[in-house]
This record gives C-alpha cells, sequence and structure tokens, in this order.
C-alpha cells in the first residue's frame, strides 16, 4: 500500500484516534524503523517498521463498530485514574471486544457522553472514521431527551433557540419540544420533571447542560437518543450491538449510489412557482428525491443572506450594502447527508453549513426585509442561476419560472384556494379554531405578493398548473414526472 501519514496509520491499525496518535508521536514512543517519528512524517506499513513503545504494529486490523447504550455511572473512555467503571467493560464482558495477541481488542468511545449521562454511544476501533462523522463541518446531529426539574417558559425557549454565551462561545438548540423518552430509557417510578427533546448540531462539553444552565433550568437525567443516521433502536441500558453496512455508511458522510432518471448530459431544471401555502416545498422536495435531483428552496438561500447580513451589522434597510454582500459571500445549496434526516437540502455560506442558523427566529424577523430590495434580488438572481446550473435541480419559490429560470426545462404552478390553505395551516399548527384568521392572513399575503414591485407572484407561460387542494402530494409529483422532457445529449 503507499504511503500515509503516520497517524492515520496508528488509527487505521486501531492503535488510539488520530489525535490521540499525534500525541503518542509527539511525545517520542513511536519509531519507524528505528528512528524515533516525528509530526506529519509518513509511512507504509507494508514495507516500514513502526512500534508504538517498542512494540510493533501489526497490519490494519479488521475495523469493528458498535452503538451503545451508555448507563449512567459508567466512563466514555477505556480507562479512568479513579477506577470508575468504563463503557467498554460492556462490551468486554459479554463478547463484543475479542482477545487479540497484543490484549483486548482496542476500542474507544466516538462522541462521548460525561459520567452521569446516559443514552447511544460509538465504540471503535476505527480512528479514520470517527474523526470524519465528528468533524463539525459535516454537522451531524445529535438528539436528546431531558428530564428538566420544570417545563420552560416561552421567553426560555426562544433564548435557547436563538442562542445563549457560554465561556467557549455561543450556543443553542435547533429544536425543542415537550416529548418524553423513547420506550429504551427506564422510567424511575418517582421521577419528577418534565421530560423535553432537544436536537444540537454540535457536541461540545456538556453543551446540553449547560445551555439548559444559562436560563436557570436544572437538568436531572441526560439521554442521548440519535446521533445522525444511529438511533438506539431497541438497546436497554447496558447492551450494545454492531453498526450496519449502511449505519456505518451514513455516520461517515458518504452517501450509497443514488436512483437518477437518466436524462443524458443536459442539466434538468424544473420551476416551481405558486402562492404562500400551496405545497411547493413539499411536492417540490418529493420530486426531487423521485428523480435524483437537488432540490433548492430559494428562500433559504435568502435566508443564509440574511444570516451574513446580521453576522457583519449591515443594516437591513441598505439596499447598495446588501447588493454588495451578495457579491461577496459564497451561498451554495446542496443535498444534505445521509444522516441528516430532517433536512430537505443544505445551504453553505462561504463553506460553512448555516442550514439551521439560517432557521433562527432571529433571522425570520429580518429575511422578508433583505430580500425586498431590488439590488438583492438582482445579485441573488445569478447565484440561483449557477445553482442550477450545475446538476438536476428543482428549484421553488414565487418568481422562479418568470425570473430565475425562464429557460426552465419544465414550469409548474401549483394553486389552492384560498380557503383550501387556510384549512391546510390550521390543520398543520394544530388549531382548528383559527381558520378564520389563517385564511385573512393568506388573503393579505396574495395581495402583497401579486402586487410586488419587486419579483410579483406571475403564472409563467407554458406552466404546467396543478390544483393541490384537489391533487395529493404523490398525484402531483406523477403529474410532473410525466411531463418531462425526453432525453437529449448535447455534443
Amino acid at each position: 500500500m503507499a504511503a500515509e501519514r503516520l497517524q492515520k496509520v496508528l488509527a487505521q491499525a486501531g492503535i488510539a484516534s488520530r489525535r490521540r496518535s499525534e500525541e503518542l508521536i509527539t511525545a517520542g514512543r513511536v519509531t519507524v524503523n528505528g528512528a524515533t517519528a516525528q509530526v506529519g512524517q509518513s509511512a507504509d506499513p507494508a514495507i516500514d517498521r513502526i512500534s508504538v513503545d517498542g512494540r510493533p504494529i501489526g497490519q490494519a486490523r479488521e475495523l469493528v463498530h458498535y452503538a451503545v447504550h451508555k448507563p449512567a455511572g459508567f466512563v466514555s473512555s477505556s480507562r479512568d485514574e479513579r477506577g470508575r467503571r468504563s463503557v467498554v467493560r460492556l462490551l468486554r464482558r459479554r463478547g463484543g471486544a475479542r482477545e487479540t495477541a497484543d490484549g483486548a481488542e482496542r476500542l474507544w468511545p466516538a462522541g462521548r457522553l460525561d459520567v452521569e449521562s446516559e443514552g447511544l454511544l460509538v465504540l471503535t476501533n476505527d480512528g479514520a472514521w470517527a474523526n470524519r462523522f465528528l468533524h463539525p463541518r459535516y454537522g451531524i446531529e445529535r438528539e436528546y431527551a431531558v428530564l428538566a426539574d420544570r417545563p420552560p417558559d416561552a421567553d426560555q425557549v426562544v433564548a435557547m433557540l436563538d442562542g445563549v454565551r457560554l465561556s467557549d462561545g455561543p450556543a443553542r438548540f435547533l429544536a425543542i419540544s415537550v416529548e418524553g423518552p423513547p420506550p429504551e430509557v427506564e422510567r424511575a417510578a418517582d421521577e419528577q420533571g418534565t421530560w423535553l427533546r432537544v436536537r444540537v448540531g454540535e457536541g461540545r462539553k456538556r453543551e446540553v447542560r449547560r445551555i439548559f444552565a444559562a436560563v436557570r433550568i436544572q437538568v436531572r437525567r441526560l439521554v442521548r437518543t440519535r446521533f445522525g443516521v444511529l438511533r438506539l433502536s431497541g438497546l436497554r441500558a447496558g447492551e450494545w450491538r454492531p453498526l450496519s453496512a449502511e449505519e456505518v455508511t451514513g455516520l461517515s458522510g458518504e452517501a450509497p449510489p443514488a436512483t437518477t432518471v437518466d436524462r443524458g448530459r443536459e442539466t434538468l431544471r424544473v420551476a416551481i412557482d405558486g402562492p404562500s401555502g400551496s405545497g411547493k416545498s413539499t411536492i417540490g422536495h418529493a420530486l426531487a428525491q423521485r428523480i435524483g435531483a437537488t432540490f433548492v428552496d430559494t428562500g433559504l438561500m435568502y435566508r443564509a443572506l440574511t444570516l451574513a447580513a446580521l453576522q457583519r451589522g449591515i443594516d437591513v434597510d441598505d439596499p447598495d450594502a446588501l447588493g454588495a454582500l451578495a457579491r461577496q459571500v459564497s451561498i451554495e445549496v446542496r443535498k444534505p447527508l445521509p444522516e441528516q434526516v430532517e433536512r430537505r437540502e443544505t445551504v453553505l455560506l462561504d463553506g460553512r453549513d448555516v442550514t439551521l442558523e439560517a432557521r433562527t427566529p432571529r433571522v425570520d424577523r429580518a429575511v422578508s426585509a433583505v430580500s425586498r430590495h431590488a439590488a438583492v434580488r438582482d445579485e441573488m438572481l445569478e447565484v440561483q442561476r449557477r445553482t442550477a446550473a450545475r446538476e438536476d435541480t428543482v428549484m421553488v419559490g414565487r418568481d422562479i419560472g418568470t425570473v430565475v429560470l425562464p429557460g426552465a426545462s419544465l414550469k409548474v404552478f401549483l394553486t389552492a384556494s384560498p380557503e383550501m390553505r387556510a384549512a391546510r395551516r390550521a390543520a398543520e399548527m394544530g388549531s382548528p379554531d383559527r381558520v378564520d384568521a389563517y385564511l385573512a392572513e393568506i388573503q393579505q399575503r396574495d395581495a402583497v405578493d401579486s402586487g410586488r414591485a419587486v419579483a410579483p407572484l406571475r403564472q409563467a407561460e407554458g406552466a404546467l398548473v396543478l390544483d393541490t387542494g384537489e391533487l395529493g402530494v404523490e398525484a402531483c409529483v406523477d403529474a410532473i414526472v410525466d411531463r418531462l422532457p425526453e432525453p437529449s445529449v448535447h455534443a
């Protein structure tokens, strides 16, 4: 095999994670062909003699990956200087960690939990894989069941979603709801408090506990229930199982080959317009999944620009500054990774995943002010067109077929009566008594959208018109697929 960085070789051999391997090299504990190794050095285990503390490493061994339901009281490390029980013991005492010539198979936890916390943990000897899926740039979401001493009030919920300031920087929840733990979590007969579910997009030390503490709520119990695509899936406290091949792939960020509609080398672009509440996002995403295209909600792109403006302190009423900002920043939309199961798309701002940040209440309050400026929409027009030119795309908005993609492969206009859209909104919000209020809001929104000086809502000439009040999602997708152009190949 070809020579690779020494820390990667050590990780693949199951010695330690890449970071820990670098520490071993720095400490002078690693030699290559009898000479003390240096950080950054490369080696080929097939021809070089690599040793740690004088003991030769073996060739890369079988890589293993386990999901474990860690009970409270166990430490998330291979060993503990204070003699506390290690989560690795759970596998060793039940035959999960095989014996090797070097002793017990070296396993270490990926994505640790503090000693009093419980729930989903990954044990592996695959350092390269663990380093990849734990890296913040992949946005692996964590979900927790939390027993709080009391339910949060509205102000506390807003604070935790908008973000609180911690000693190591701002932090926030991606979502919070009142919901009990999954059945794998054993309940205490005398438990007191309120169970909540929260999601975070990173794995900072004791982050969930510290966010709650910042709004003066005490966490009495914390259980991780999901890690990307990985769930507890029937594991009771103390139980473990090997990860499936799909779970290993999903956590690594490597997408399996997609089933797509082969349309030659011509990029397919579907433009979907329609009034608010007509189902553009739902139907557009379902269509994109059906044909293997990238789903793009142009509203999310404006949200990313709004986020950039807020972060830079730019006045949302300054069209010149906002237009200049749109030229300066890079906004890209991509398909979500397999483990990002709750996303329809991922938006990158200057290469950083801001999909969740762009949907915070703070951005909600400012995005309309940003998007109404003609200078902003002119600049964003080119960003949106470049996005649709890269690959097969389903793009939704209010001026996609008329302005953004006038040469789209297919233009679709979704409609539904205001009464139907109001009833749908009331059902989604669980507020059947507010149908009349939602109807008034929708009628006002329709009037504003149709009368806008910038990017008014219009039905594109030749568009396929579908009434989503009469047709369900699958029927709409079927109708659109039937109208897609035949494949063509350009020389």
